[in-house]
């Protein structure tokens, strides 16, 4: 169970033990972080030995991946040195409930869009046959005249989906193929 602290703030996580001298630390995180949360979110918050929040930024993050397991290392601007990281073990990282529930929002299900119309420039140029995964970023593979046509799932070239119209609008198809 995850706890709030004044219903502000929502703990993703925990700090570990430091690594090295420069106040590295391994960051534990818990249900609710999502592996782009430290991307998305600027400033995080550690509580002191007095239970104040203080805010604090990550400076650089380490991922290292062992038996299907991530690691986190994670240096934060207040904790400068071990003695400072050693200081931090086992206190909950907080992040702002707002940014966290935009940030950890759940994405479009990209995986029912079979049979989708996709539509470039107010013209229907294909149904949808597939989504492949990639680890970038899914991919649209559309039924386009007598050959298929891969399209990135990315804002580049899907400006929206409708679902209730089950329609795929793109947009810079062109850079794609001959329009």
């Amino acid at each position: 169970m995850t706890q709030t602290v004044n219903n502000r703030f929502i703990e993703i996580g925990r700090i570990g033990r430091p690594r090295g001298l420069e106040g590295l630390v391994r960051f534990m995180p818990n249900d609710i972080f999502t592996a782009d949360l430290f991307d998305q979110v600027s400033v995080f918050y550690i509580k002191n030995q007095r239970s104040d929040l203080i805010p604090t930024r990550v400076e650089s993050i380490r991922v290292e991946k062992k038996r299907n397991q991530q690691t986190f290392f994670v240096k934060f601007d207040t904790i400068a040195n071990r003695e400072e990281a050693e200081s931090a073990m086992n206190r909950a990282l907080y992040a702002d409930r707002e940014v966290t529930d935009v940030a950890t929002k759940p994405e479009e299900d990209k995986d029912d869009l079979f049979g989708y119309t996709v539509i470039f420039d107010g013209e229907k140029v294909g149904k949808v046959l597939d989504v492949i995964h990639n680890p970038a970023h899914p991919i649209l593979e559309i039924k386009f005249g007598s050959v298929s046509l891969l399209i990135p799932y990315v804002n580049e070239f899907v400006d929206h989906v409708d679902h209730d119209k089950a329609t795929v609008y793109c947009k810079n198809l062109d850079q794609l193929t001959d329009f």
